[in-house]
């Protein structure tokens, strides 16, 4: 991110270029720049993990799936903790471990976590439930992925007859399964960088299930099912 005359500037691959305050719908979500708690950053999901972090003064951060610790080396936090069975940097802090076997043996609590590691619901449900084991009151839970914009993002299969088109897994099913059914977390989802969502200890009201949990009911009833809010309703609201 440039700047001219202190003045956020970002050009695109495309060649757009974006000011602060702009917003360019693309199929991933929201690209903007905005003024956040800890300065001008891009929405994305760093952005939303450091704003977070600086304005709830959070001292302890766990990233599930730091892969190449491209978002793990960014998060600006005193205390922080990754975990992942193959990745690819060493780093003194990152546990080399599946997360299902790191909260086996875990006892620390964390202020905010990350959930960015295998892309499947079976998965998320897990990583899901032993965070909220772990976290402290005030703390939140946040996840990447959760708002696939066709059905083919959001197939089960990373690989397509040898190729790697743009994929979400099924992450947005667990975040689904937790608007319909728990009372006790306040939830939405950013609609920047695939989706992220927002998990928190709190009262949501709940969304009203008449079907089944599928693709179709996610794309008819999108903006209330994972409560989809933009980038500066995100700043706003938190």
């Amino acid at each position: 991110m440039k700047t001219k005359k202190n003045i956020p500037v970002v050009k695109l691959p495309s060649g757009e270029t974006i000011h602060l305050g702009d917003v360019i719908k693309k199929e991933y979500g929201e690209v903007t720049i905005q003024k956040f708690s800890h300065g001008y950053d891009i929405g994305n999901r760093t952005a939303i993990i450091n704003h977070l972090i600086k304005k709830n003064n959070f001292k302890y951060y766990l990233e599930i799936g730091v892969r190449d610790l491209k978002n793990f080396n960014k998060i600006k936090i005193k205390n922080k903790l990754g975990v992942d069975p193959s990745p690819h940097r060493e780093d003194e802090n990152i546990i080399t471990a599946t997360s299902d076997d790191f909260f086996n043996k875990n006892v620390k609590f964390f202020d905010l976590i990350f959930i960015d590691g295998l892309h499947l619901e079976h998965q998320v449900d897990k990583d899901i439930k032993n965070s909220l084991k772990f976290l402290n009151n005030n703390g939140f839970i946040i996840m990447h992925d959760c708002n696939p914009p066709t059905e083919l993002h959001q197939r089960e299969n990373y690989e397509i007859n040898g190729q790697f088109p743009s994929w979400n897994g099924t992450v947005w099913r667990s975040f689904v399964k937790l608007r319909i059914t728990n009372k006790n977390l306040s939830m939405s989802c950013v609609d920047c960088d695939w989706g992220v969502g927002i998990i928190k200890k709190h009262k949501q009201q709940l969304f009203k299930l008449n079907s089944k949990i599928n693709y179709s009911l996610l794309e008819k009833n999108r903006k209330k099912l994972l409560n989809l809010i933009s980038v500066t309703e995100f700043i706003q609201n938190y």
